[in-house]
């Protein structure tokens, strides 16, 4: 059985979201402060090298800071140099080839495929030269979006409307 890739992004995103969703309503029972529906948080956000950054979770949406997550295009032939990050972070390949390499191994990554870093990893992203590839990543705890975006002068996408029904 081969399941597709908006089924595994799907499955991924409820699994995170029921177990976010979950410990927070047990902590508090007050009205929730997340964002039900979202654009994210900061979008065409562009590093010296060319990443384009888009912030989809943070604390601002999310209510809580289970987790942070971010789109993220990366140009061909870039070398994100060895580095290590206080969370775990999750890599889904969205598109393109992703060079990931944890601890002094490599690992070619292509879409619906996913890396793993856990804290204290060194890990390196690396990008072969025959395109750009588009990732999602997610952290947990938040935490390492901050350091990412902390000086970034984004753009706020404009917030989802409610819809009145599933019929455009």
């Amino acid at each position: 059985m081969t399941i597709s890739r908006p089924a595994i992004l799907y499955a991924l995103s409820l699994g995170v979201a029921t177990a976010v969703l979950g410990a927070d309503s047990a902590a508090n029972d007050s009205k929730p402060s997340y964002a039900y529906a979202t654009n994210g948080v900061l979008d065409k956000i562009v590093s010296p090298g060319g990443d384009q950054w888009k912030l989809l979770i943070n604390k601002s949406n999310l209510g809580g800071d289970e987790l942070e997550a971010a789109e993220l295009v990366m140009p061909a032939g870039t070398t994100v140099p060895s580095h290590t990050h206080g969370s775990l972070e999750v890599i889904y390949v969205l598109s393109g080839t992703y060079g990931h390499e944890v601890n002094g191994k490599l690992y070619l990554l292509k879409p619906g495929m996913v890396g793993i870093v856990r804290p204290g990893d060194h890990v390196r992203h690396l990008v072969p030269k025959g395109g750009p590839t588009k990732v999602l990543i997610i952290w947990a705890p938040a935490g390492e979006a901050g350091k990412i975006f902390r000086q970034a002068k984004g753009v706020p996408p404009e917030p989802v409307a409610e819809a009145k029904s599933l019929e455009p």
